[in-house]
């Protein structure tokens, strides 16, 4: 990788991609499409008390140096720009992780070990009560369970600052109006370890108002296999799938017993959510082998587990926001 000068002069640097190089050669190349990006600006750089005077806030910014273009379809764009009619937009949806305690029917990463990682239970061979109950984890620690229909990983869109409160006027003000709601979310997952995508049906929901002052929450939902669709991130041995968004409606009340933040990953106003949960592909030996480790005690408890290490991407289809899921596909050996 290598940077070009932006210290002055405006560049344009285009080369072909391999693929686009093999339809020169075949005769069948034709931009129908293209995407902008900002992967290499970092936004913090803009100084509106610059003591030159307003017209050099930007300047850092402007001169930051850009990246060579790349020839390799994997290595694009990985945060791409939106069109958006309004000019008075502030702030833009995130995508996140949702981990609170409050909700008991998502998965959290396990306290132990600290690696990070969300858990996927292989039980194509092993659907005993023994598969991921380590006396070394928490009450607390949920783990995902290959085809599992009612116990999910929790993502949630939303404006992530406590500037705009998290009300249902700013949502629909920051939100609604500028139509910045992802209706349905785009999850890229590597094929070899995985087979399909599992997301909410029609219907789903989670909101902290059904219960009124109590601001305890309430998600429901029943997890389908969504289907497959040919986007993708052009990612050796990935395949994607288009899985349903629905409105989150957790919202900021000072009359509640439970604040929104204790319910939800995202401070301002909330957007939608999805749940995911993923079929493991039967017969993983050889790949555990090859791409993972074979007969470890993961939990120090003397439990033997084989293992893979993977990473889901999910990216909101109207807004690109996007999340990365690192993820461990294990599988309970002996112990």
């Amino acid at each position: 990788m290598a940077f070009l000068d932006n210290s002055g002069d405006i560049i344009l640097d285009a080369v072909l991609t391999d693929e686009g190089r093999k339809k020169m050669a075949d005769g069948t190349f034709r931009i129908t499409k293209f995407a902008l990006g900002d992967d290499e600006i970092d936004y913090s750089l803009y100084n509106k008390n610059h003591p030159s005077g307003s017209a050099y806030a930007d300047l850092e910014i402007l001169q930051t140096p850009v990246f060579e273009a790349f020839t390799q379809t994997n290595a694009g764009i990985n945060y791409g720009l939106l069109s958006l009619t309004a000019t008075e937009v502030l702030y833009l949806p995130v995508l996140n992780i949702n981990e609170k305690t409050s909700i008991s029917n998502a998965v959290k990463k396990p306290s132990t070990p600290t690696t990070g990682l969300f858990y996927l239970a292989d039980t194509s061979t092993d659907t005993t009560t023994n598969l991921l109950l380590s006396t070394a984890l928490a009450s607390s620690d949920k783990f995902l369970t290959s085809n599992e229909t009612t116990l999910g990983l929790l993502l949630e869109t939303g404006l992530n600052t406590s500037n705009v409160a998290g009300d249902a006027a700013n949502k629909s003000t920051y939100l609604t109006a500028n139509n910045l709601l992802d209706n349905s979310f785009y999850v890229y997952y590597d094929n070899r370890f995985i087979t399909s995508v599992l997301g909410p049906s029609a219907g789903a929901k989670f909101d902290n108002t059904s219960l009124g002052l109590s601001g305890t929450p309430t998600l429901e939902y029943t997890l389908t296999t969504a289907p497959p669709i040919t986007t993708d991130l052009q990612l050796s041995n990935y395949s994607s799938a288009r899985v349903n968004g629905a409105s989150d409606g957790v919202v900021t009340n000072s009359a509640y017993a439970t604040s929104d933040t204790a319910v939800s990953n995202i401070s301002g106003p909330r957007g939608t959510f999805t749940v995911l949960n993923f079929t493991v592909k039967t017969n993983l030996n050889t790949e555990y082998t090859l791409y993972g480790s074979v007969s470890q005690d993961v939990f120090g408890d003397g439990k033997l587990y084989s293992y893979i290490d993977t990473t889901v991407y999910v990216q909101g289809t109207r807004t690109g926001a996007q999340r990365q899921v690192p993820l461990r596909i294990i599988k309970y050996i002996s112990g």
